[in-house]
């Protein structure tokens, strides 16, 4: 089971992936989040093998939000 995470402003975004990954067998939503700060909390539990991230985002992007962590689950921008 790979457990993932959607990380997007739009909420219309958020609910094709959220719908997409339910389709999958294989993923698991972990959680799906509105900006970086929601997403933070996810990863820090270490249950996030992959992410969809959105890069333009409000305050700070998916770019800004990828670059400082250490150990990224896979990403999907």
């Amino acid at each position: 089971m790979i457990r993932c995470i959607v990380i997007d402003d739009e909420q219309l975004v958020r609910e094709l992936l959220e719908d997409n990954i339910r389709q999958i067998p294989y993923l698991q939503l972990v959680k799906s989040c509105r900006n970086a700060m929601e997403a933070m909390e996810a990863l820090q539990s270490g249950e996030v093998d992959l992410m969809f991230l959105d890069i333009q985002m409000p305050g700070l992007s998916g770019l800004q939000f990828l670059q400082p962590l250490q150990n990224p689950p896979l990403t999907i921008l």
